[in-house]
């Protein structure tokens, strides 16, 4: 009987461990959770770098009827709003801050980029221009549309000409990866790429590039890289002065060699 009773208080023993067990796990596991940042709730985050994270959709969005029907804010609001909020401040979209200029908005309204789609054949070219803009007057920062093209060089040349190559078409990365030809692509896409990070590319918004020289760089992008002055002649796709060399060099010594062959006939001809 003693072995039995005390066979007994070893199992009680026992379970009471393992519900400590429990308890401590339960308890752990909630102190986890508690630690984990908070995300919006039902927005997916963005691809790329996972430095933006996106806004909790609002429970009034500002209504389409505050606007005059044809205005850039009534377009705005029926079309663009539930991906960059009410006031630009970015949802599942980019936040609007840096697009300071109706001429990067535009291409990138008509044409889509990123997880964009294009509204080419959804908007009427009349409310492409008044949403441009509108996004550029009312929801970029004052500070963007002070942005100039030669600041935006020296910015570029320095955190973006080592992957896309100074003449922005691009150039190898390691393990076999690279970086695009951001030519063909409107400049805004540059723009929501530094807010976002695309793949191995971060994301330079805030920390890095304020919103004036992310401007800047989307105004270079636009006006030297996507839509480059030709100084004349054949650009050669404007990939910079190696491969221009070289089809000269290559162009000499067909002079060169051209030259050689007339004159071969006469190379013993009497004095």
């Amino acid at each position: 009987m003693q072995s039995a009773g005390g066979c007994g208080r070893g199992s009680g023993s026992r379970a009471g461990r393992a519900a400590a067990c429990a308890l401590a796990l339960v308890v752990l596991a909630g102190l986890a959770a508690a630690a984990l940042p908070a995300t919006a709730a039902g927005v997916a985050a963005p691809e790329g770098s996972g430095s933006f994270t996106p806004a909790p959709t609002p429970a009034s969005p500002a209504p389409a009827s505050t606007y005059a029907p044809g205005s850039g804010g009534r377009v705005y609001a029926e079309n663009c709003s539930g991906c960059h909020g009410p006031r630009g401040e970015g949802l599942v979209g980019p936040p609007l801050a840096a697009a300071g200029f109706a001429s990067l908005v535009g291409p990138m309204v008509t044409q889509g980029g990123i997880n964009m789609p294009p509204f080419a054949g959804v908007l009427s070219d009349a409310d492409v221009n008044a949403v441009a803009d509108f996004v550029a007057q009312e929801l970029a920062d004052p500070a963007a549309r002070e942005a100039e093209v030669s600041p935006g060089g020296d910015v570029y040349r320095l955190y973006c000409a080592g992957c896309h190559s100074a003449t922005g078409r691009g150039g190898a990365l390691t393990r076999g990866n690279n970086a695009p030809n951001i030519a063909q692509y409107p400049a805004a896409e540059a723009l929501a790429a530094m807010i976002l990070g695309r793949g191995n590319m971060p994301s330079f918004a805030g920390n890095t590039l304020d919103v004036k020289q992310q401007a800047a760089v989307a105004l270079y992008v636009d006006e030297v890289v996507v839509h480059p002055a030709s100084p004349g002649g054949r650009g050669l796709g404007f990939l910079g002065p190696v491969p221009e060399g070289a089809v000269g060099a290559v162009a000499l010594l067909l002079l060169i060699l051209l030259a050689v062959w007339l004159a071969w006939p006469s190379r013993k001809a009497a004095p």
